[in-house]
């Protein structure tokens, strides 16, 4: 599937799990854009929901806002 075709979708979900994966979530969630690193910046749902599912360790990385 591709980003255009995905973001068609009225409901998207990232599920996330685990330390490994906490800088990849922050880069992707806080960052400056950087598509050729992070992908996963380029979901953002025309018309729909965008739902992160993380577990603590995943989130370590993000501020606390």
């Amino acid at each position: 599937m591709t980003a255009p075709l995905i973001n068609k979708a009225h409901h998207i979900a990232y599920l996330v799990y685990g330390a490994g994966k906490a800088e990849a979530v922050h880069h992707v969630i806080e960052d400056k854009k950087d598509i050729e690193n992070y992908p996963a910046q380029l979901i953002k749902p025309n018309d729909g929901e965008l739902e992160w599912f993380l577990d603590h360790d995943a989130a370590a990385l993000l501020s606390k806002k």
